[in-house]
């Protein structure tokens, strides 16, 4: 009892003791006082961070070479074998047939081999006649090749013949036989080339072509050898061209006419490189004739920009053409030439001959290709410069023959071109071409401007639908009462129907318009005419 009286009175005086601890305040009042408070300081609201961590990160690594003895054998692990999506099956044969009005027939032929990684060949053979009053016009073509593929060459040959007729009803003689007034020029050529596919470009790559063609049964003869030699040497390309072309003419050994002989040696080099953002193309062509030992040498150069990376492209230089002039090239651009001295039957006993140039082309020029959207592209040119031995032809009545033999003027050429194709959606497109000539002197059946607009139509692949509209302007003639040949518009249409893939036909309208002017003085064209055919697969 005592020691809890004891202790109750020990606890009493600690409170004591604490409470009187407490400190007094004084509080002065001072008379005026007024309270202020401060502006607000606005805090920084970017944050800053400071890594005060200094801590040494670096690792120190010890490699240890140790060998570890195991009898664990890992299995090889097979190559991979990726298989190739199957490709469609390809049919090896196709024959097709066609008739038309104008008494015109259209055959063919088509057969290749299989697919194969080292050789392949093939066969095709067209005929093609319009058998209508007063012409009587056809062409046939048969072509064989092979291509053999080694590991560092492809070999191409080729076996190509052509025989073209042209026959134009004369009413003035008509007790003559039909041969006597048909230009017939049958052309067989065989041509060997060698590729080298040698992918470094630090290594020499060629391309050598031999070839040899007989016109007209001895009439006419080529022998050609030509290689492009390409190799890439301190980055800069090089390319040599080397050509050596031997004509014979006039061969046939029954022929009163004199052989005449044309042999040509020619160098192309060039070089392409890149400066101040522009690509350069630098050459020339060199030509030296054995007949008259004349030597030809004319300049090359080629500049292209891109100013706007795949959209806009500008070029323009110096460029030099040339074409060798033979009976064959003649034959191609007018079936109706005389045609003495290529083994056929002429009336008469007396003839001439075709002179037989060389044409160059030499111009500046200035193009530029413009994409102007995804699907639409602008390509123009002008050009202007000198043409020496500017082929054209003029109308020659010769021994009771109305035909047309060739001359040559040297003139002055302004050559102005322009194309342009669309891709409106994926059933139609557009395609335009136009071309302007100007000359300083008479050319002769030569339209100063042509053009072409074309617009195919594509139904899901199954039915093609192509119609086309040409126009052919003015074109002077040299004759006593008629000095120009009337314009000429064409409208065609062509039809296309694919049933399966074995199974098609198609139908071509040409000619829609009617027009039956004259192609050359005194032999028209055909008028409206039509061709329906199939062809099979198989």
């Amino acid at each position: 009892m005592n020691l809890n009286k004891i202790v109750l009175v020990i606890l009493l005086g600690a409170s004591s003791t604490f409470g009187q601890d407490i400190g007094t305040t004084e509080v002065k009042v001072v008379e005026g006082f007024e309270p202020v408070i401060p502006g607000a300081s606005r805090l920084n609201e970017n944050a800053t961070f400071a890594d005060t961590i200094r801590k040494d990160r670096t690792q120190i690594y010890e490699v240890v070479d140790v060998y570890l003895n195991s009898d664990y054998k890992t299995r090889p692990l097979a190559a991979a074998q990726v298989k190739d999506d199957k490709i469609a099956e390809l049919y090896a044969t196709k024959i097709g047939l066609g008739f038309g009005n104008t008494f015109m027939t259209n055959a063919s032929i088509v057969h290749n081999s299989r697919r194969s990684r080292s050789l392949s060949f093939g066969l095709f053979a067209n005929h093609f006649a319009n058998k209508y009053y007063l012409a009587k016009n056809s062409k046939n073509t048969m072509c064989a090749y092979a291509k053999k593929i080694e590991s560092s060459y492809i070999f191409l040959a080729n076996l190509n013949y052509e025989r073209n007729t042209a026959s134009y009803y004369n009413e003035e003689i008509n007790l003559v036989e039909d041969k006597f007034f048909r230009n017939r020029f049958a052309y067989t050529k065989f041509s060997f080339s060698a590729i080298s596919t040698e992918e470094s470009s630090q290594k020499l790559k060629h391309q050598t072509t031999f070839s040899i063609s007989d016109l007209n049964e001895l009439s006419e003869n080529q022998l050609y050898l030509g290689s492009n030699l390409r190799k890439t040497i301190n980055g800069l390309s090089y390319s040599l061209m080397i050509e050596f072309d031997n004509y014979f003419r006039y061969n046939v050994s029954d022929s009163e006419i004199e052989n005449a002989h044309l042999k040509i040696f020619s160098l192309s080099p060039n070089t392409s490189f890149k400066g101040y953002g522009i690509d350069f193309d630098l050459g020339f062509d060199f030509d030296f004739s054995f007949e008259d030992n004349s030597v030809g040498f004319f300049p090359n150069i080629k500049a292209a920009k891109e100013l706007v990376k795949d959209i806009l492209l500008i070029s323009g230089g110096l460029t030099h053409s040339e074409q060798k002039h033979t009976l064959k090239s003649l034959s191609d651009a007018n079936p109706y030439i005389h045609s003495f001295g290529t083994n056929q039957s002429i009336l008469g006993d007396t003839s001439f001959l075709h002179d037989l140039e060389i044409t160059d082309v030499n111009e500046f020029y200035l193009s530029m290709r413009n994409v102007l959207s995804e699907a639409e592209v602008f390509e123009g040119s002008v050009a202007y410069g000198i043409v020496s031995n500017f082929a054209h032809f003029i109308g020659f009545e010769y021994q009771r023959y109305n035909r047309f033999k060739v001359a040559y003027i040297d003139v002055k050429q302004l050559h102005l071109n322009a194309n342009y194709s669309r891709k409106i959606n994926d059933i139609i497109s557009l395609q335009a071409d136009a071309n302007y000539f100007s000359w300083d002197e008479d050319v002769y059946y030569k339209p100063s401007f042509a053009a072409k607009l074309a617009a195919p139509i594509n139904l899901r692949d199954k039915i093609k639908v192509s119609p086309s509209v040409s126009y052919m302007g003015e074109r002077s003639v040299l004759s006593d009462n008629i000095y120009e040949l009337p314009a000429q518009i064409h409208i065609n249409l062509g039809v296309y129907y694919s049933y399966s893939n074995q199974l098609s036909a198609y139908l071509q309208l040409n000619n829609l318009t009617n027009s039956e002017e004259d192609l050359w003085l005194g032999y028209r064209e055909i008028g409206f005419n039509g061709l329906f055919g199939v062809d099979f697969s198989f």
